[in-house]
């Protein structure tokens, strides 16, 4: 375990709860104001109201807050995707154009239903360990991707090389998710998001 990243308790009491959230809350409406630099445990507690001694009691320091935060975040969005990619397999498991359009659209309502998850995205290569988890998660959803979509729309790929072509896709739309969040320009997202729907449909079709 990682002691300074890690909470130094977990809450079990509903008010005890309320304030570790209220804490990681503030932090992260903090972050997207002041930026990461300028976040201190200082000014959460001035924001939250909670004092810095009842905010070291759950937390070693602002990283351990952030790290926390960023932790919720992945395993949300994963499940929450991997929702609706289910939904849409139980009416079809055929590989169609149209499924790559849903997936994309739903990867991208995935994130903005993820509290925070942009903010986190921005400040990874502030932490080695943000870093980390960021990798954990491409791993997480290309294993789930491998074993719900890919192994499922196309029965002839077999196990192993489903997970490296599913590693390959969301390493792709990861990056490319990345360029578009970065470009102010909505002709230019426009223009990368049909780049990246193009790419995945030729190598969709590669496997049929």
């Amino acid at each position: 375990m990682n002691h300074t990243l890690n909470p130094r308790k977990v809450p079990q009491q509903k008010r005890s709860k309320e304030r570790y959230q209220k804490i990681v809350d503030t932090a992260i409406m903090l972050l997207g104001e002041v930026g990461y630099d300028d976040l201190t445990t200082d000014l959460i507690a001035e924001k939250s109201g909670i004092s810095v001694g009842s905010i070291y009691q759950f937390f070693p320091n602002k990283e351990s807050i952030i790290y926390s935060h960023a932790e919720a975040c992945y395993l949300i969005m994963h499940d929450l995707f991997f929702e609706k990619v289910s939904k849409a397999l139980k009416k079809t498991k055929k590989f169609t154009p149209e499924f790559v359009d849903f997936t994309l659209i739903a990867y991208e309502q995935t994130l903005s239903e993820v509290k925070g998850y942009r903010l986190i995205n921005s400040i990874l290569y502030t932490n080695e360990a943000l870093l980390h988890l960021d990798i954990e998660s491409n791993e997480r959803f290309a294993k789930s991707l491998a074993d719900k979509v890919i192994l499922t729309m196309f029965p002839k790929v077999n196990q192993k090389r489903a997970f490296y072509i599913a590693l390959m896709i969301v390493e792709s739309v990861d990056s490319v998710t990345k360029i578009i969040h970065r470009t102010s320009k909505i002709s230019e997202k426009k223009q990368v998001l049909a780049e990246l729907r193009t790419l995945l449909l030729v190598y969709f079709s590669s496997f049929q």
